[in-house]
């Protein structure tokens, strides 16, 4: 995933629609089917293939803001575009919190400023169903469509609908730190494979390391999406779920509870840094480089950084598995794979269709992944001797099989909205303020309030 942040969403435009079509926590075992779609008049030509018309036509892109050598290596990426299409590209970078808001007020206000815009998984339900996005369901070609992973597929369609071109693959993956491990007498090689182990090896790694001002783990739990991400893997470890298979919602339910009450347990434990319940996932990213921390779930794109020794003072010392599981489930892992979408409001379509084709590319998907570690959405760029070549620390076939668990967050209209009622019961329950069952309590009867009351707006 793009090393970005997951801070607290705030909602600033009206009119969100709550619907419970594709709401359920799903794993991706399937790719989407695609429904019926809109006939648009966009022709996919397949980069390179260019239309020589659309040269010095400028199109605008609303994305994350990365920053740092990630954002010089993304301008390098579009001047090849342009010198290979004579489309110029002018970006748009924006803290992750700011582009969905921005987005839907660019939307309310007709303006047509943004040609190409991010899109969250969890945002693919209000694109489609406000109208932001052109529905490219009938655009990209099935052929197309089939060499995507399922997971980065379905990261952009909802109900059967594709609202953007796939732009990575992502989920949250388990990073320890060897060395510490060795020195706390554990097995280096031998991670963690469900909660419960974690806990007992969280205890043995603070008693040990504790006085050095080392935590046994540290997590993006300040109140906001990060939350809520982590809350997912442990939701589908203990096999939980948000609604049930009549669509209801069921945040209280059995595995809900089991779920919360390992957070909270790890919490109160005394093995994760307390500065967790501020924290988002770049700043665990930063306690792990610094060998603060000897556990941490976090996103891919870790690596180079983790072993560049100007970024890292744990270089050579860390690796990568997938989350643990529990019970009957091997492992499960919040998806976060994004797309980047065609708006409706876009004066320059075409022109923005040639960039999306782009981005599916060869030469933009390996770039992306030996700069900035950002894994491939086509299936087999993962068997392809260049990406095999580029793969310097061996981790593209763990990241590969992590895909194979992960579970999706709600898609649907209103999404966006509830889970900030959601992740704040989660964080007053770790806190200790309420039990578990007590938080999910309130949560499902204050999202069922919401959606009931958005249905009679």
């Amino acid at each position: 995933m793009k090393n970005k942040s997951f801070g607290l969403l705030a909602v600033g435009v009206t009119g969100l629609v709550f619907t419970l079509s594709g709401c359920g926590i799903t794993t991706n075992s399937a790719v989407a089917t695609a429904g019926k779609g809109t006939d648009t008049g966009l022709k996919w030509r397949n980069y390179p293939n260019v239309d020589p018309s659309l040269k010095g036509q400028t199109i605008t892109i609303l994305w994350t803001d990365t920053g740092g050598t990630a954002q010089k290596a993304d301008e390098e990426i579009e001047k090849e575009f342009t010198q290979q299409t004579g489309i110029k590209v002018n970006n748009i970078g924006v803290d992750y919190n700011s582009v969905y808001n921005k987005v839907m007020t660019d939307v309310m206000s007709n303006s047509s400023d943004i040609d190409l815009a991010e899109m969250d998984t969890i945002w693919a339900g209000q694109y489609y169903a406000g109208k932001v996005a052109v529905d490219l369901t009938n655009v990209i070609p099935k052929s197309v469509q089939e060499e995507y992973t399922p997971s980065a597929l379905t990261s952009v369609t909802y109900d059967g609908h594709i609202m953007a071109v796939p732009w990575f693959s992502s989920t949250k993956h388990f990073y320890w730190n060897k060395k510490l491990f060795q020195e706390a007498g554990l097995n280096p090689n031998d991670p963690p494979t469900t909660y419960d182990q974690l806990l007992k090896d969280s205890q043995i790694i603070q008693q040990k390391l504790g006085s050095k001002g080392i935590y046994a783990s540290g997590w993006s739990w300040e109140q906001a999406e990060s939350l809520t991400c982590d809350y997912v893997s442990f939701l589908g470890a203990y096999g939980g779920s948000f609604f049930n298979s009549a669509g209801q919602p069921e945040f209280n339910s059995p595995g809900g509870i089991q779920a919360l009450q390992m957070m909270q347990t790890l919490y109160k434990s005394g093995t994760v840094d307390p500065a967790s319940l501020q924290w988002n996932e770049t700043q665990v990213q930063d306690a792990f480089a610094a060998g603060k921390i000897a556990m941490m779930s976090n996103w891919e794109g870790m690596y180079p950084m983790l072993n560049d020794p100007t970024q890292s003072q744990v270089v050579n010392q860390t690796a990568a598995t997938i989350l643990p599981g529990e019970g009957n489930v091997k492992s499960a892992a919040v998806t976060g794979s994004e797309g980047v979408a065609l708006l409706q409001s876009s004066k320059h379509k075409a022109a923005a269709l040639e960039f999306l084709e782009f981005l599916a590319s060869k030469q933009y998907q390996l770039t992306e992944f030996q700069l900035n570690g950002q894994y491939p959405t086509v299936s087999s760029f993962y068997s392809d001797p260049d990406f095999k070549k580029a793969d310097t620390t061996h981790t593209m076939g763990i990241m590969e099989e992590q895909y194979k668990y992960g579970v999706n967050r709600p898609n649907a209209p209103g999404y966006v909205s509830w889970s900030d009622i959601l992740n704040a019961q989660l964080h007053s329950a770790i806190m200790g303020q309420e039990t578990p069952k007590q938080a999910l309590d309130t949560a499902q009867t204050k999202i069922e309030q919401a959606i009931k009351q958005a249905g009679t707006n």
